[in-house]
C-alpha cells in the first residue's frame, strides 16, 4: 500500500475529528448492503451513542471505523484524511476499542490490564485504579497475595479462570488505562447486570470526560450519556440528536426507550 508523505503522521493529534463521508460497505457474499449512504460527524471530544435494532449497522461502522474492513465505496477521514493513509502505529495511537467479543489472555492479571498502554506495565497505582474503575477490585486478592502478578487463565498451576463478566471487566480497564483520544466501546458490559452496568457508566462520565468516547449498547439507558445520538435502522441513520431531542420527536428512538425504561429506576444513571 502507497502512504502519500502527509499521511504519516496524524495532523493535530490532540483534536481529533471523524467524518464517515456517503460510507457503502456489504460483507462478502451478502445479498444487502450493511450500511447504505451512511454520513455522519463526530467532534472532537465529542461522545456519540449509536443505537439501534441488531443488524442496523452499528458495529459495522465500528469495524470499518477500526480499519478491520474498507468501505465499498466513500470514504471515513480523520482529520480531513482518508484513514487508510495513516501509518498502523500511528492510527492505532489515537484509537482504543473494547467490542463485546473481547480478548481473555492466559497471563497475568498485570499484563492483561496494561496490553491497553504498554507503558504502564509497571504502574501499580495506575493498574489497580483502573481495576477499581472497572469495578474489578477483587481481582486483586487471592493467590496468596500476588494481587497484580497474579496468573489469569488455566495455562499456568495456579492460574485461575475468571467469569465472563470478570474478564468483561478487565477488558474495560484497558480501555481505562489507554492514553487513546478516543475509546470505541461496542456493547462494553453486555456481560453485566444492570446495577453492575450503571456503577461502570457512572465511570465513564468521569473517565472520558477529556476524551472522546463513541458507545455502542442495546441498554439505551447508557446513551443519555452521550452528547449526540445516532439511530440506525437497516444500514441507515435515520435519527440523530440528544437523548432529550429525540424523545421529543416521537420516533424509532423513543419507542425503543420507553419499551426499555421498565428495567430501569428514575436516576440509576448518573448524568
Amino acid at each position: 500500500e502507497v502512504l502519500s508523505e502527509k499521511a504519516d503522521k496524524i495532523p493535530n493529534p490532540g483534536m481529533v475529528e471523524i467524518d464517515f463521508d456517503n460510507v457503502y460497505f456489504k460483507y462478502p457474499n451478502a445479498e444487502n448492503w450493511a450500511l447504505e449512504g451512511v454520513s455522519f460527524h463526530i467532534s472532537n471530544r465529542e461522545h456519540v451513542a449509536m443505537v439501534g435494532r441488531n443488524g442496523s449497522g452499528k458495529t459495522t461502522c465500528v469495524r470499518l471505523l477500526m480499519r478491520l474492513y474498507r468501505p465499498d465505496s466513500g470514504r471515513i477521514l480523520l482529520n480531513g484524511v482518508d484513514i487508510w493513509q495513516y501509518r498502523e502505529e500511528e492510527y492505532w495511537k489515537l484509537m482504543s476499542v473494547v467490542f463485546q467479543d473481547f480478548q481473555s489472555y492466559q497471563m497475568t492479571l498485570r499484563e492483561n490490564v496494561a496490553i491497553g498502554n504498554l507503558g504502564v506495565l509497571d504502574r501499580d497505582e495506575k493498574l489497580k485504579e483502573a481495576l477499581r474503575l472497572a469495578d474489578a477490585g477483587e481481582l486483586l486478592s487471592g493467590q496468596a497475595g500476588k494481587g497484580l502478578d497474579r496468573s489469569l487463565g488455566r495455562l499456568d498451576e495456579d492460574g485461575q479462570e475468571l467469569s465472563r463478566g470478570q474478564w468483561q471487566r478487565v477488558a474495560m480497564a484497558r480501555a481505562f488505562v489507554s492514553d487513546a483520544e478516543y475509546v470505541v466501546l461496542d456493547e462494553p458490559t453486555a456481560s453485566l447486570d444492570p446495577v453492575a452496568e450503571s456503577r461502570m457508566y457512572e465511570n465513564f462520565a468521569g473517565i472520558f470526560k477529556r476524551r472522546g468516547a463513541i458507545m455502542i449498547s442495546h441498554r439505551l439507558a447508557s446513551a443519555r450519556l452521550a452528547d449526540r445520538i445516532y439511530v440506525l435502522d437497516g444500514g441507515r441513520i435515520i435519527q440523530s440528536g440528544s437523548h432529550e431531542e429525540l424523545m421529543q420527536k416521537q420516533g424509532m428512538y423513543h419507542d425503543m426507550y420507553a419499551a426499555q425504561s421498565a428495567w430501569y429506576q428514575e436516576g440509576r444513571i448518573c448524568l
